[in-house]
């Protein structure tokens, strides 16, 4: 298996993205870009979130017993302890996106949890694009910043990691065998974009760029997004953008 990790910050220095890999497990983490009236109880940045959350996840799920759900809680409760007491977390934290996947046994597991992607590039030469599509419906629904917010983590709205670890009970999960698999790419919504918002690539040839020359599909990216017309650009032009792949036909 060959493993590849590629992050492009929005803002030099500020990249709130987290990725990694330890043993049979891969994360990759998109800090949420929330305006900070809602993050109000803590004092620490959406990066120092997704990054300690990242690592904890990384160690927790290295148990190939504990499910994947599980390592997220058990996470989440790590990060928790590093600030609750320093902080009001009941009047809002930082957040996270989460995309895990763990080998073994012939089967490659994922949890995916609100809108970061994992592509899974099958053997057969067919891509298949799992997200969480609930912040998007939310999204849809309600016309204010404040009525999405009141939905986040609580029943019938969206769900991301924050600091209340039933939240990772919310997460999708599955598992694919390792034989009908050709790749796995964890990524950022920052990378997505290129599909929903740019239209440059479906999922399949997402997948096939990001396997075969990442760092050309990031320029790429960030062309077309400077070329969008201001009727057409979103509320951040350009999005902290993260890909790990795992080829698993790689000698």
């Amino acid at each position: 298996m060959h493993t590849t990790l590629l992050t492009d910050a929005a803002l030099p220095g500020a990249n709130e993205d987290a990725g990694g890999v330890l043993g049979p497990v891969a994360v990759m983490l998109d800090g949420a870009g929330v305006p900070s009236r809602f993050r109000a109880g803590c004092h620490h940045g959406v990066a120092w979130f997704s990054h300690a959350l990242a690592g904890r996840l990384l160690v927790r799920a290295q148990d190939l017993s504990l499910p994947l759900r599980q390592a997220l809680a058990g996470a989440i409760t790590d990060v928790r302890g590093l600030h609750e007491r320093e902080c009001e977390l009941d009047r809002g934290g930082p957040s996270a996106t989460v995309v895990a996947v763990r080998w073994g046994a012939g089967h490659l597991e994922h949890l995916v949890l609100c809108d970061s992607s994992l592509l899974l590039e099958g053997a057969d030469g067919t891509t298949r694009r799992l997200t969480d599509p609930r912040i998007e419906d939310v999204v849809h629904e309600e016309t204010g910043a404040e009525a999405i917010e009141a939905r986040r983590n609580a029943p019938g709205g969206f769900w991301v990691a924050r600091h209340e670890p039933e939240a990772a009970e919310q997460a999708l999960v599955g598992s694919t065998p390792l034989s009908a698999l050709r790749a796995a790419h964890l990524v950022s919504d920052g990378i997505t974009r290129a599909i929903d918002l740019l239209g440059m690539h479906d999922d399949s040839s997402l997948a096939r760029s990001l396997r075969e020359d990442p760092s050309a599909l990031l320029r790429s990216l960030r062309r077309a997004e400077a070329r969008l017309p201001p009727e057409r650009r979103p509320r951040k032009l350009h999005d902290d953008a993260t890909m790990l792949t795992l080829c698993l036909d790689a000698p």
